[in-house]
């Protein structure tokens, strides 16, 4: 079955539900899933609350599915879905976000330290130093990071300035970049 489900497009998945077929359905909610899944967890850290939301993300897209004017943009549609709803989650469980009033320029290091983390330590290490974050600042690196959101776009979402943005950045790859270190040195003296 999976492999006729490969070849149907979004266009027609969506021309199925709008005829009253719940295949369409069942079908979108297989591809995008998963994805809006992964998405909603890096935020709320959580995989009830995660599952919880996957729910109502889901809810509001089939219950707004007519409202898509652009077929072609289903899954960043079902994506910004996903991700509005967990920022409103975080909101609702009173994180907020504060504007950080020592807005300094990054350091020239930045690019450095970048490039050692991207060569010296593995994804997977890397992602749970991310979930050890605080709410507030693992939630803007995953925007940054995985959902490829611009600052501004963070900055807007959050309403906070776009500076603060880059602040808790700045401080999250600080942070991850001396909590792997430590790791690292650790392991070569255990």
């Amino acid at each position: 079955m999976k492999t006729k489900t490969v070849n149907i497009s979004d266009r027609e998945l969506l021309e199925l539900c709008g005829s009253g077929n719940n295949s369409g359905y069942s079908l979108l909610y297989q591809r995008y899933s998963k994805a809006a899944f992964n998405s909603i967890f890096r935020i709320v850290n959580d995989r009830e609350d995660a599952e919880d939301i996957l729910q109502e993300v889901f809810v509001k897209v089939f219950s707004e599915i007519r409202s898509l004017k652009n077929t072609d943009s289903f899954g960043g549609w079902v994506k910004r879905i996903a991700i509005n709803h967990s920022l409103n989650f975080l909101r609702k469980k009173k994180v907020y976000f504060s504007e950080i009033e020592d807005d300094k320029m990054l350091d020239d290091k930045d690019d450095e330290l970048e490039e050692k983390l991207a060569l010296e330590f593995r994804i997977e290490e890397l992602q749970n130093a991310i979930a050890e974050l605080p709410v507030q600042i693992r939630t803007i690196v995953n925007l940054l990071l995985f959902e490829d959101m611009p600052q501004e776009e963070i900055a807007k979402s959050l309403n906070i300035p776009a500076g603060t943005v880059r602040s808790y950045y700045h401080r999250a790859k600080k942070k991850i970049f001396e909590k792997l270190t430590q790791k690292s040195q650790n392991e070569r003296f255990a």
